[in-house]
């Protein structure tokens, strides 16, 4: 077993004994905390038995009429999400592009407020389709609260599988006090001033795929709870319509829409469901921030309807 592997594995185990320390996990080993193994690729286990719907990862490949999400996605569209963002964190840290794949392992910590998520995924080049394997670990809350107005998640490595050993530690004093607290309210016209409009031939560009991504987990955290991840899911495809973001005065961009990739934002994005097009419109605002470390990234995000 590589270094890199057994190190990724003896930090689940560590932690999982950390909390058995604080007592957080009882006699039974269930009261707080419970270290669970809830999925693998290798299962004999496939959703596609049941003719359930394949699902497709972006708006480009939608209006393509391709099909590119596996079947079995379906049962973890909630991971899958966690999945997609720490690889998002990665392109975006790495000027790379991959896309996501396919959910090859899950294990999980459930500790008394939030869920670790540790993933193992496979993501494919598109310049030549060559596959390759990541190891992320993705701290959240959607299955801890519902009924909540706001969500978030926390993704503290996301590395290429095999690869040196990972800072875990998030760095809460590297980002400004700008992106923190309370989340912001919905931007009038007038504030939207000295802010980026996202261009609709960028919203449109295949490399702008993770906006996208920005909906769905808007609107993931508009339903968690009513309804389930998969339940969730079947409501794709979401329309991306207005994007603004907005990110502190004097952070280095030379441009506009330098703020667009900037490592630190607030997105206030408005999008529809076109399963729901009477009542399916919808406001979100999602902050990102990032503390400098590889593979950290933080999604704050608030959802409404219009």
């Amino acid at each position: 077993m590589p270094d890199s592997q057994q190190s990724f594995l003896s930090y689940i185990a560590s932690d999982w004994l950390y909390n058995i320390l604080l007592g957080y996990v009882g006699a039974s080993g269930v009261e707080g905390a419970r270290d669970t193994h809830i999925f693998s690729s290798s299962s004999s286990y496939d959703p596609a038995d049941r003719g359930w719907s394949t699902y497709v990862t972006d708006a480009n490949a939608f209006f393509a009429g391709r099909r590119i999400k596996p079947t079995a996605w379906r049962v973890h569209y909630d991971r899958g999400l966690c999945s997609r963002l720490a690889l998002y964190c990665y392109n975006l840290q790495n000027g790379t592009a991959y896309d996501f794949q396919v959910i090859i392992q899950i294990h999980e910590q459930h500790h008394l407020s939030f869920t670790k998520s540790f993933i193992t995924f496979e993501a494919v080049n598109p310049a030549d389709g060559s596959p390759l394997t990541f190891e992320t670990c993705v701290k959240h809350i959607d299955d801890r609260v519902t009924h909540v107005p706001n969500l978030w998640w926390e993704t503290h490595i996301c590395r290429v599988e095999g690869s040196e050993e990972a800072d875990y530690e998030w760095n809460d004093g590297a980002v400004n006090d700008y992106y923190k607290g309370e989340m912001p309210k919905w931007l009038s016209n007038e504030d939207q001033q000295g802010c980026y409009v996202v261009e609709q031939s960028e919203l449109r560009d295949k490399k702008n795929g993770w906006l996208t991504l920005l909906t769905e987990f808007a609107f993931f955290t508009k339903w968690n709870g009513p309804l389930s991840p998969a339940e969730i899911e079947d409501c794709r495809p979401l329309i991306t319509q207005h994007v603004v973001v907005e990110t502190l005065d004097g952070e280095g961009e030379k441009e506009p829409r330098d703020k667009l990739n900037a490592a630190n934002a607030i997105f206030y994005i408005s999008f529809e469901c076109v399963e729901d097009p009477t009542i399916g419109r919808y406001r979100a605002v999602v902050r990102k921030t990032m503390d400098g470390k590889p593979g950290h990234m933080r999604l704050e995000v608030t959802c409404s309807r219009v």
